[in-house]
């Protein structure tokens, strides 16, 4: 990590957690060691010598899962038994950290687990961290649709706006902050994020009758518009630096709409080639939100320019000057200019 951290704080667990630990079944050949909580044996270090692995149960096996736990792999009940899920949450932890991927404990594994339990924790992380837990929580974000920048392990604004995007969603705290509360709501979450479907009474047809006019109405289930796509910037920060080409289309050279068409495209959205009928196309919202597009009049009367909003008042864009790069709404030129946003 790029970040100095004190030391690991306490940590507490409820009465109920503590169960999971105190009334899981024991192995047959089970040591007065395999009775203690794991909170309780704070130095506890695997046994480099032993080799874990499926079909094993006991004390060591659940202080596996336990710190497999705290370490965002294990999400199961703490009970002792060495069954699918724990070898799965092995498994994990090896591709992370670059080990033979077998789902058994050995000595490799438990050396690396070793050495990472013993690191202090940090209250967060946040833009500058970098490592295996940044990696981590990439791929996992990636998985749930909200992040499609490069799984390098590294904290940018790119991951910042994914996590945002994916607070906004859930109502979490929106400070782009992968805090203890935000990682574990995000390694929990099995879905992957669909369309909305409900259902809505239209008017399907009218018939007229001498003197009445009859309202025939069915119900039918349209798709709602889809949340915003916070991960589409991930995709236009790729491109920063890209210099500005009149007409440009292509990494070669973007002009502000060839590049929004570009961008887009990659998530699988066909939007127009101009300015205005992207203004057009779009859904105007009151507030932007982390991947809605902004539009201002810039040389001609009606929106000429366009970028993609990032949060905090900034935007990435095609700039006639500095090519694809990142502005700040707030100063007088483009907070002059500023016309709207518009969601696709």
């Amino acid at each position: 990590m790029k970040k100095s951290y004190g030391t690991r704080e306490a940590i507490v667990v409820t009465s109920l957690a503590a169960g999971f630990f105190f009334g899981a079944p024991l192995a047959a050949d089970a040591t007065e060691k395999q009775n203690l909580d794991p909170l309780l044996d704070k130095n506890y270090q695997f046994d480099t010598n032993q080799e874990l692995r499926y079909g094993h149960t006991g004390y060591p096996v659940r202080f596996l899962q336990f710190e497999l736990h705290k370490l965002n792999f294990y999400y199961e009940t703490i009970d002792g038994h060495y069954g699918e899920t724990t070898q799965e949450a092995v498994k994990r932890f090896q591709e992370l950290y670059d080990l033979k991927v077998d789902g058994i404990a050995g000595e490799t594994t438990l050396e690396k687990l070793n050495e990472v339990i013993i690191q202090p924790k940090p209250p967060f992380y946040s833009v500058g961290d970098e490592g295996p837990e940044v990696k981590q929580l990439q791929s996992k974000l990636n998985k749930l649709n909200y992040y499609s920048g490069l799984i390098d392990g590294k904290f940018e604004s790119v991951t910042e706006a994914s996590v945002k995007a994916y607070q906004k969603k859930f109502n979490l705290e929106e400070n782009g902050l992968a805090t203890d509360e935000t990682i574990d709501h995000i390694m929990k979450n099995k879905n992957v994020r669909g369309l909305t479907i409900k259902k809505v009474t239209v008017v399907t047809a009218r018939t007229q009758t001498n003197s009445t006019t009859e309202t025939v109405e069915s119900t039918v289930e349209p798709i709602e518009t889809p949340p915003v796509d916070g991960s589409v910037i991930s995709i236009a920060m790729n491109y920063m630096g890209v210099p500005y080409v009149w007409g440009g289309t292509s990494p070669s050279g973007f002009d502000c709409s060839g590049f929004l068409q570009y961008v887009f495209a990659q998530k699988g959205v066909n939007i127009p080639r101009t300015v205005p009928e992207i203004w057009n196309q779009g859904t105007s919202v009151s507030v932007p939100s982390v991947g809605d597009l902004v539009f201002f009049q810039t040389y001609k009367p009606g929106p000429s320019h366009a970028g993609i909003y990032l949060g905090d008042n900034k935007f990435i864009h095609a700039d006639s000057t500095d090519g694809v790069s990142i502005d700040e709404m707030t100063i007088n030129y483009w907070q002059s200019r500023y016309l709207g946003a518009k969601r696709l």
